[in-house]
């Protein structure tokens, strides 16, 4: 968590990327900020993971989404291309 407005949500990423550092499990900080919110809230069956059915704002990142050198490549929000970074 970001402890918000302490800490503002658009540094959710860095937060799991410091958890990851300090030894958390990539793929546990994932699921830290994507399913298990989603879980907690009771709305695990409509978002969360990417699955047939499911409602899906996706972003297409060029590196690791860790990485805080990493920027949107494509943001896609229900299937259509929402955002196209020109490279």
């Amino acid at each position: 968590m970001t402890d918000h407005p302490v800490i503002p949500i658009q540094y959710l990423v860095l937060c799991a990327a410091l958890s990851v550092k300090e030894g958390m499990e990539e793929y546990e900080a994932l699921k830290a900020i994507t399913i298990n919110p989603a879980a907690i809230l009771g709305i695990d069956d409509r978002v969360g993971s990417i699955e047939k059915g499911k409602d899906a704002d996706i972003v297409i990142m060029d590196g690791h989404p860790f990485d805080t050198f990493s920027t949107a490549d494509m943001v896609l929000v229900d299937g259509e291309i929402a955002y196209k970074a020109e490279r």
